[in-house]
């Protein structure tokens, strides 16, 4: 992706997400525990894993793992991600809540310990990343045995409206074909991949606000004529009750630490 795009565009989109984070984290698509089991490695139910949750935003992902029992380390570079995150806690279990501990830092300087973690997770964030040093974090962070896993969400364009609406905000959906498992280094054995599809029920101006957290949205020199674009094709696909049902598909990549 980096190479389809100049360093400032990048960095303008990838640095785009913190005055969205509230925003973000009502609207953004969740993360199925079905999923989120896949990509801590299928442990047992009696299992209790250690996972860093990479790139935790406003920890979406990190809440779905301490909901199957897990702990996790959030690690989040944003300050505005990480108190919207914090936030987030007070409205879910407190027995869950307390399975979460949230971090400053990044993937390229993990902060714990050497073989500390059963797993690492990145949700919809590997593509931030400087991929061949975030790799050796992950290496020197997991136990041998453990397990890298990256999935990304991206919305499906089978149907008419939703490659409407990909031509509306300028971007096609592009799903990881299942040979494309980010490079990392020779601590890790030859990944395995996996395809997961749901759906999504929102309101229209649901819709639009999540139209509005795409960085390439965010950053879009006409953003609003674009989110009023987005809107009209909401109201105009919506159902009876003023909801679109928004097709999902899913692709996970996991990586065993050798």
């Amino acid at each position: 992706m980096r190479e389809l795009e100049s360093a400032k565009v990048f960095g303008a989109r990838r640095t785009s997400f913190g005055a969205y984070a509230r925003t973000y984290d009502a609207v953004r698509p969740e993360w199925p525990s079905k999923t989120v089991a896949w990509m801590l490695g299928s442990p047992t139910t009696a299992t209790v894993c250690r996972a860093v949750d990479l790139g935790a935003g406003t920890g979406k992902g990190s809440r779905a793992i301490a909901a199957l029992g897990h702990e996790v380390i959030a690690v989040e570079p944003s300050d505005g991600m990480r108190e919207t995150l914090r936030l987030s806690l007070e409205s879910i279990p407190a027995k869950v809540a307390r399975r979460i501990t949230t971090l400053p830092g990044g993937a390229e300087d993990i902060p714990v310990e050497n073989g500390s973690v059963d797993a690492v997770t990145v949700f919809q964030a590997w593509h931030w990343f400087d991929a061949k040093a975030a790799a050796a974090e992950c290496a020197r962070v997991l136990r041998q045995g453990g397990w890298l896993s990256m999935g990304w969400h991206h919305r499906s364009e089978d149907v008419a409206w939703s490659l409407e609406l990909s031509d509306i905000v300028e971007r096609r959906e592009n799903l990881p074909d299942e040979h494309d498992a980010p490079k990392v280094g020779p601590e890790f054995e030859p990944f395995e991949t996996e395809l997961f599809t749901y759906g999504i029920r929102q309101s229209v101006e649901d819709l639009v606000l999540l139209a509005s957290t795409w960085s390439y949205v965010a950053i879009h020199p006409e953003r609003d004529r674009v989110l009023a674009d987005v809107r009209a094709l909401g109201r105009r696909v919506a159902d009876a009750d003023g909801m679109v049902e928004i097709p999902m598909t899913t692709r996970c990549y996991r990586l065993r630490r050798g």
